[in-house]
């Protein structure tokens, strides 16, 4: 049931890669996770309020159901896991 995306996903939001999504500044993560002229990384903040609005959007998902959908996912991660 939990099935991870085969082939590259961002190490901030789990989004799959690919040419156009993957950042240019640190092919970790994606263009929505990183500043594409700065190179700043979003915070954790802003990294779950995007991924609760594109599981509703794109997802069709409940914002109860996106929200124990990030809390769930996000943690586990490689830039929000704890060591």
């Amino acid at each position: 049931m939990d099935q991870m995306p085969k082939g590259p996903m961002c190490e901030s939001c789990g989004m799959p890669l690919d040419e156009k999504s993957t950042s240019q500044k640190d092919k970790r993560y994606g263009i929505y996770c990183q500043n594409q002229e700065t190179g700043e990384l979003a915070t954790y903040e802003q990294v779950y309020d995007g991924s609760v609005q594109a599981a509703v959007s794109m997802m069709g998902m409940t914002e109860e159901a996106a929200k124990k959908m990030a809390d769930d996912m996000l943690p586990k991660l490689p830039r929000w896991a704890k060591a």
